[in-house]
């Protein structure tokens, strides 16, 4: 038995976990960069900058490999085809339902009530940045998919099932430019002590969304790996451009 079908079979939940532990550390390292308590203000300019630069760099090497199937794609075919024969039913049962919280629905609900939120506050520049953040996401994530029309795996068990392209993945890049904007503005309102603990449990869920969708079968690891990139990149330039224009709006800590 290879790794892979061990992976999709046996140790599934402990593959899950292991790939949470490895996105709440990377939520945890990406909320100490942008820390406003330890950032300089140029300091922190200069990590947004650069952690823009990351996610546009890693979907450019990603998208490279989908346009000219290289061995990425070669293992993206494996692991779907090993994940069709070995996932458990009540795995992707379980997954079924944890996969809702990227649903373009839940996520259009969600953000509607954000926005009215920030608006009954009157706080008109998060409110501007929300929708640009999330709504230019989605528009962007639309305009890739129709750019690359990558087809998506099968995914015959009917706990999911998807109709469109697959590159990159739509879920992802919800789930990514909503709790990611939220987690920020959450942040930049919480106690000093939450804001690790909030930038801890967005990535959680972030990740979550991205782990059902390739269990499912309905995307491959690439098509949510890019999508959480060109997704992060976007969300960081979208908060760097406000906190450019109205620093006094950003709370030091």
């Amino acid at each position: 038995m290879t790794a892979l079908e061990l992976i999709a079979g046996r140790y599934a939940g402990v593959a899950f976990l292991a790939w949470l532990a490895c996105a709440c550390a990377l939520g945890l390292w990406v909320g100490y960069l942008l820390d406003a308590r330890r950032a300089a203000a140029g300091r922190r300019a200069r990590a947004m900058t650069a952690l823009a630069a990351l996610g546009i760099a890693v979907f450019g090497i990603i998208a490279a490999n989908v346009v000219t199937e290289s061995r990425l794609v070669a293992f993206d075919n494996v692991l779907a085809e090993t994940l069709a024969e070995r996932a458990s039913s009540a795995w992707l049962r379980a997954l079924a339902i944890l996969t809702v919280a990227g649903d373009r629905d839940f996520l259009l609900g969600l953000g509607a009530v954000v926005l009215a939120a920030l608006l009954w506050r009157r706080r008109w520049i998060d409110a501007e940045l929300w929708l640009a953040g999330t709504l230019g996401a989605a528009g962007l994530n639309v305009l890739l998919k129709s750019t690359f029309q990558r087809v998506r795996p099968e995914h015959l068990h009917g706990f999911a099932q998807e109709l469109g392209w697959s590159f990159p993945s739509g879920h992802a890049t919800g789930a990514m430019a909503v709790y990611g904007m939220l987690a920020y503005l959450l942040a930049g309102m919480a106690p000093v002590a939450w804001r690790k603990a909030i930038a801890v449990l967005a990535a959680a869920l972030i990740a979550s969304v991205g782990y059902s969708r390739v269990m499912l079968q309905v995307h491959f690891l690439s098509d949510v790996i890019a999508a959480f990139a060109v997704t992060g990149a976007w969300i960081m330039a979208c908060v760097g451009v406000r906190e450019k224009a109205f620093p006094q709006r950003r709370d030091p800590g």
